[in-house]
């Protein structure tokens, strides 16, 4: 019985209708054992027959759900596959890029970084969490010619060294260095002494000075509020005019984190650009 629920992949979109499926059946169940003792008819008659009226409408609630989840999944995969269009076309890559799914940064979060390239042209970005939006920036940062350089920090290390691979057979080693940095239990760093883990960064050599910052790392199942020490720790770094760029704002710690990160930098603005997994750009250029 467990294994075969364990086989339905129940995700936290399905349980407002798994819930409502279980008031209707037990309403509809408790009227009909009413309606028939009420009427003087067996109990149980009346509530198997709550239950088969309970069930039709929940077939007819179901079958809505899934049309307007099939139609918001279309939507969205146009979305995606505009994005990617519109990502090659304006890249060009020389080699086949990894797969943008999954825990891979999504076209939508990969268009906007070629955005904000676009826009500020940043000399040095730090990118947390390494993958084919490296090799984006790392093409942009080629176009633009402006001797920029991009530190992309994964804490698997086999996967940093998978990204290495695909930036040498793209030809971007000039410009793109991955570095892997185990994860660790930080200091009390948070709101409310809060502590998470991330990167151990005591070996490392970034840039003193950061224009762009990616956050789309540690993945959220090490701990909660897992990405939130990004800008207490970099905070110093982070240059007077620097984008901070944060994947996946449709889950609640991840929204939390960038009102936080308000809290520590109180010039800069926030614009919410609203995909399947949700972005956030906090800007300080608006504050010079």
């Amino acid at each position: 019985m467990l294994h075969a629920l364990k086989q339905l992949q129940i995700k936290h979109d399905d349980h407002p209708l798994l819930w409502w499926a279980l008031i209707i059946v037990s309403l509809f169940a408790a009227a009909g054992a009413a309606i028939a003792l009420w009427f003087g008819y067996p109990i149980w008659a009346g509530a198997l027959m709550g239950v088969l009226e309970a069930g039709i409408l929940i077939i007819l609630i179901t079958l809505l759900h899934i049309y307007r989840s099939l139609e918001k999944r279309q939507e969205i995969q146009q979305g995606k596959q505009q994005a990617y269009a519109q990502i090659i076309h304006l890249i060009a890559p020389r080699a086949p890029l990894p797969p943008m799914t999954q825990w891979a940064a999504t076209p939508e979060l990969v268009l906007e970084l070629i955005h904000q390239m676009i826009s500020h042209r940043p000399k040095t970005i730090v990118e947390l969490g390494s993958g084919c939006s490296s090799l984006i920036m790392g093409y942009m940062l080629e176009q633009q010619a402006e001797q920029g350089h991009l530190i992309s920090i994964d804490h698997d290390r086999e996967y940093a060294q998978k990204t290495r691979r695909n930036v040498s057979l793209h030809g971007l080693d000039v410009h793109i260095t991955v570095l892997d940095a185990a994860l660790e239990l930080q200091p009390s760093i948070g709101p409310n002494g809060r502590q998470s883990t991330w990167y151990q960064l005591r070996d490392l050599t970034l840039p003193e000075s950061i224009d762009l910052l990616v956050v789309d790392g540690p993945p959220e199942k090490v701990t909660p509020w897992v990405r939130y020490p990004a800008v207490p720790v970099l905070a110093e770094k982070l240059s007077d005019q620097a984008v901070i760029v944060l994947h996946d704002t449709h889950r609640k710690d991840e929204t939390a984190i960038i009102h936080a990160w308000m809290d520590i930098l109180p010039d800069a603005t926030v614009e919410w650009r609203s995909t399947d997994k949700g972005i956030a750009i906090l800007d300080r250029h608006h504050a010079s």
